[in-house]
């Protein structure tokens, strides 16, 4: 991280592809979800024993990125803003050529998100022909995003272990560092959660993701002397503050608005922000 660096905190949350799972599968519009759904994971399975699905089988219905810049050398890393997207926001193509735009020029910050969330944004790029020339077309291998061993892309499950096999999964990893983790919803639980009409707590569920992926890389920060104690509490500190102002009021009374402000105390008491 540079002293004057821009970050960009990602996390998207997917559902099936079903009008490509029919067309791979042969099947036709009226057959229900849960049957596509169905034959689409026994395809998988008898391919290789694994339940989770090939990229092209995954469409964003909610994405986040908040914000963050050092402003004075050796400063705290402000959150400066958040934006993000849900479903009926946007038509798809429009979110895919907003999200190259917002995070561009910036240093990516993810969870496996060189494994799942570049490699898919970068397909629906692909899918919807969007020009992202300041993400694809770089040049110089270590000023690219896309590079996985150069500066401009942190992903912490492989950062914060240096690699290494086993590496936990999100909620094991926050809750080691003293974050609240995963808010008793998971990735698996998207598809259910949206035919049962929650698209609003699938949002809210993505925002702790952000949220927590940022404090995280706060961490990565002061064990590498990039931020001292104080300067990441106060970068924690932040970019709760921004979260409680911004985003709590934009949800309605009810089980979003309580997930995100269940994590956002959770995050509070962290020793993190304790300095």
């Amino acid at each position: 991280m540079s002293e004057l660096e821009k970050v960009a905190v990602l996390d998207l949350e997917t559902r099936c592809h079903l009008a490509l799972a029919r067309r791979v599968l042969g099947l036709a519009e009226e057959v229900a979800p849960a049957e596509v759904l169905r034959q689409l994971v026994e395809k998988k399975r008898a391919e290789n024993h694994g339940d989770f699905q090939k990229l092209p089988y995954h469409e964003p219905v909610a994405a986040a990125v908040l914000l963050a810049e050092r402003k004075v050398p050796g400063g705290p890393l402000w959150a400066t803003e958040w934006r993000y997207w849900k479903l009926g926001d946007l038509p798809l193509e429009q979110f895919v050529e907003r999200f190259f735009k917002l995070v561009s020029g910036r240093t990516y910050v993810g969870f496996n998100s060189q494994g799942f969330d570049l490699p898919l944004m970068e397909l629906w790029a692909s899918r919807c022909r969007v020009a992202a020339p300041e993400h694809f077309a770089r040049d110089a291998r270590e000023e690219s995003p896309r590079y996985k061993f150069g500066a401009r892309h942190c992903d912490l499950q492989k950062e914060l272990v240096n690699y290494a096999w086993g590496s936990g999964n999100f909620d094991e990893l926050c809750k080691f560092h003293g974050l609240p983790g995963k808010p008793g919803i998971g990735g698996g639980d998207v598809e259910a959660l949206l035919e049962q009409g929650r698209l609003e707590e699938v949002h809210a569920y993505n925002l702790t993701d952000v949220l927590q992926t940022h404090l995280l890389y706060l961490h990565t920060l002061v064990r590498s002397g990039k931020l001292t104690r104080k300067a990441a509490a106060d970068s924690a500190c932040s970019a709760l503050t921004l979260s409680r102002e911004k985003l709590l009021p934009t949800l309605s009374e009810g089980p979003a608005r309580q997930l995100l402000a269940g994590t956002l105390d959770g995050c509070e008491g962290a020793p993190l922000c304790q300095g």
